[in-house]
Order: structure tokens, then C-alpha cells, then sequence
């Protein structure tokens, strides 16, 4: 059966509706939060799901939360969990060396690496998984995930870690090929924020490779106007961004950026924003993406940690 980006999209209704979701004896937001949350949504003409959570004390607060979105490259902070993972068991080494040939460099898709190397060359995979995240290149992507064994080893991985509600199916080259497959490609912002809050926790990584990807994570150099658009130079922002097709008629399918922050106060929060099939510019997009993290962090009002 083809998969239509039509019948992708109706199977992922999404309810811009304003849920906030608070553990047990642990204080609600202010009741005027969800009116500011709301029109920051609505003020786009898109499907927009955010979660934020504080990871000290677990409470949330979300908006389209019901439905899946397309995570495009936001992906690949799974794939380099996934990749770790085989370096804590001994199964791979970051200090390993990979030979890229020239033929493995695809010409007609984002590849900073290429740009520099058009002939390939030899690289650590330590670089090679830096590249991914930080510039997000998507031929070091498809690479990696052929050297974990495909994108079933990251979808195993993630029911090892009890993670449901992200769907890791198609490479960067297969979606390239068939743009409806970036809408299986797709998560739910509260379950991003689950494997956020276990990557931060150390519940995935040893120590070591924690704190590597942590600092490439921090040092993401795309999205910049996006969860760090707003905020003061005292935040830090370890993230990922995607970024979607768009059609002819203008419509992007995916503006997203999810991460954790962290506070002056070094309170840390994990934060998922994911903007679907957007009839907005993609600089909208992304103010609207800064304005919630800036409400986030200097107006909503959680419990104090105990």
C-alpha cells in the first residue's frame, strides 16, 4: 500500500488544546498561563504541539500533546543515544576510525561534511557523530545508522529505555526519496521529553559518553532562533533542531526544536517544540518556537524543588 502524505497527515489529528498535566501534590501552573500558551499557538497557521517538564520536580505543562509530529533531523539525538550505547558496550569506539568514500557523499542533500570533503576521506566517529548533531548533515546520519545495524536498532533501543510514542523508521535518504515518510518518522512532545529526561538522568549512557553528547548538544550550531532565540546568554540550551520538506504551494512540513535548559538558578527543564505543515513562514515558525521558551523560562511559574 502507498502511504499518501494526506492519509499520513489525517491519521495524526492534532488539537492545539491546552492540557497541563502536574504529578501529585505538586502545585498547577497559574490558571492565566494557558491563555498566553494558546495564543502563541493559534497565532500560527499550523499544527503545534509543545512539552515542557521540569526535571527536578516533574511537572509539566503542554499543549497538542495528543498527537504525533514529524521530528525530521531531531532524530538523530536518538541515533547518537543509539550509537553510545554500542560504544558503552565495548561494541564500538569513538576514537575508531571511518572511511567515507565519495560515492557515500549524496549530492542533493544538507551535508556540511561533503562541502569540506567532497572526496571523503578518514574520520574519527567521535567527529562523524559531532557532524550529525551539531550540523545535523545528513549523509554522517544515514552512515551511522548503517554502522548500529538500521533504523530498527534505534527502534529497539527506544523500547529498551520504556520509551513509546516516537517512531524511528526511515533514514535521511529514504524520506529524501519519499517525502510523506518524514510524517512516520514523528514523536509525541511529551515522549521526547521522557527520553530526555533519561538521557539527562543517566539512565541511557555511562558518564563518559553523557557528557560528550551533552557538550555537542550544547554547542548545536543550527536553530539559533529558535529555543534560544529569546533567551539571555545565562541560559544554556543543550538541543536538536529538525526542519521539513516544503511543498510547492509553500506549506513546511516540520519547524521543531526540543532540548533541555538550563536555568541561571541551574534548575533544568526539557522542552519539545514541534510546528506541523506550517502555512506560515519559517521565521514565524521559529519566533513563535523563542517566545514559548522565553515564556517558559521567565514566566511560567512551577513548583520550587523540594
Amino acid at each position: 500500500m502507498t502511504l499518501t502524505g494526506s492519509f499520513l497527515r489525517s491519521c495524526m489529528v492534532c488539537s492545539c488544546v491546552l492540557s497541563l498535566g502536574v504529578m501529585p501534590a505538586l502545585a498547577a501552573a497559574p490558571a492565566g498561563d494557558s491563555a498566553t500558551v494558546q495564543k502563541l499557538a493559534h497565532s500560527l497557521e499550523a499544527r503545534v504541539g509543545m512539552a515542557a517538564v521540569m526535571l527536578d520536580t516533574g511537572e509539566t505543562v503542554s499543549i497538542g500533546d495528543e498527537a504525533a509530529y514529524p521530528m525530521q533531523s531531531v532524530f538523530k539525538f536518538i541515533l547518537a543515544l543509539s550509537v553510545l550505547k554500542q560504544v558503552d558496550e565495548g561494541k564500538l569506539d569513538l576514537e575508531q576510525i571511518i572511511h567515507i568514500r565519495p560515492e557515500q557523499l549524496l549530492k542533493d542533500t544538507w551535508s556540511p561534511l561533503r562541502e569540506r570533503f567532497p572526496q571523503g576521506g578518514d574520520f574519527s566517529l567521535k567527529e562523524l557523530l559531532r557532524v550529525t548533531v551539531q550540523e545535523s548533515d545528513n549523509n554522517t546520519c544515514d552512515l551511522l545508522f548503517a554502522l548500529i545495524g538500521g533504523t530498527g536498532t534505534v527502534q529497539k533501543d527506544l523500547k529498551e529505555w520504556g520509551i513509546s510514542g516516537i517512531n524511528v523508521r526511515f533514514t535521511e535518504n529514504e524520506m529524501l526519496r519519499n517525502h510523506d515518510l518524514q510524517y512516520v518518522n514523528s514523536s509525541r512532545p511529551s515522549a521526547m521529553n521522557a527520553l530526555l529526561r533519561a538521557f539527562d538522568e543517566g539512565k541511557i549512557l555511562n558518564k563518559g559518553t553523557q557528557r560528550f553528547l551533552w557538550d555537542i548538544m550544547a554547542g548545536c550550531s543550527t536553530g539559533a532562533t529558535r529555543l534560544k532565540g529569546k533567551l539571555p546568554q545565562d541560559y544554556v540550551v543543550a538541543h536538536k533542531t529538525g526542519s521539513g520538506f516544503t511543498t510547492p504551494e509553500g506549506v513546511i512540513a516540520a519547524v521543531n526544536d526540543v532540548g533541555i535548559i538550563v536555568l541561571p538558578n541551574g534548575r533544568k527543564m526539557a522542552v519539545s517544540v514541534f510546528v506541523m505543515d506550517s502555512k506560515d513562514s519559517l521565521p514565524a515558525c521559529e519566533k513563535v518556537i523563542a517566545s514559548m521558551a522565553r515564556w517558559l523560562c521567565t514566566e511560567w511559574q512551577p513548583a520550587a524543588a523540594k
